[in-house]
């Protein structure tokens, strides 16, 4: 099946969302795709000259080659580092889902695939009860689910991947981003259980690269490593 878009989710905040997002998008511009990249709300962004700076964003703006206008984009941007409901709620920001939806749907009519990520785990609120969750029901993407390597990771992955599934998301499938060189046992059997217990595919493990490189080094490097370890045939692309 070919889909327009994923949503990029996590098991947790910090599991690498965005590196996994910008490489998947550069794997797809190389390849060919005409390619769109969203971060619809993002928190702890920093104050530059122009005003807030949505770092996560400007990252994937980087990896699509996109010159789309970064409010749309990002139709969020916030500047405290809590989860975006209590970010909003401090600046006394409404975010409305309405909004988000009508700039997705532009971005999508500009692009053949669009790659969206999400803020946090399934159930980050929002905005008051609109969760994470609820946002990719607005959008009706499929999901890939990004999960850490670490012992404990098959807990939050089955947690979100049952969650998700009860609301009747579509996971594709889920991504091990890791962060370091050395693959621990818990980390190579953690994989196969969670696919066994989930019947969610594997789609593979992204390789730890240092993080000193310049981010166009880091995204192409990222993405060849993606190209030929993640299993993109879910997408249809």
């Amino acid at each position: 099946m070919r889909y327009k878009g994923v949503f990029i989710a996590g098991t947790d905040t910090g599991v690498g969302k965005t590196i996994v997002a910008a490489a998947l998008a550069r794997t797809l511009l190389n390849k060919g795709v005409d390619v769109g990249v969203m971060k619809p709300v993002e928190t702890g962004c920093a104050m530059g000259p122009k005003g807030l700076i949505s770092t996560d964003s400007e990252f994937l703006i980087k990896a699509a080659h996109t010159k789309d206008i970064k409010n749309l984009i990002t139709p969020y941007a916030l500047k405290a580092a809590v989860a975006p409901c209590e970010a909003a709620e401090m600046e006394g920001v409404e975010i409305i889902e309405e909004y988000i939806l009508d700039s997705y749907l532009q971005l999508q009519n500009r692009h053949e695939f669009m790659v969206v990520e999400g803020a946090g785990g399934l159930l980050v609120p929002i905005y008051r009860r609109f969760m994470v969750s609820d946002l990719i029901q607005l959008l009706e993407l499929p999901v890939i689910l990004v999960a850490r390597p670490d012992l404990g990771t098959i807990n939050h992955s089955l947690l979100s991947i049952r969650y998700a599934q009860s609301i009747g998301l579509h996971v594709l499938g889920f991504i091990i981003n890791r962060r370091n060189e050395d693959i621990k046992i818990a980390e190579e059997k953690s994989p196969i259980i969670i696919e066994n217990l989930s019947g969610v595919p594997f789609l593979g493990g992204k390789p730890y690269i240092e993080d000193s490189l310049l981010d166009e080094e880091f995204i192409e490097k990222s993405a060849v490593l993606f190209s030929q370890l993640i299993k993109l045939d879910c997408l249809g692309v």
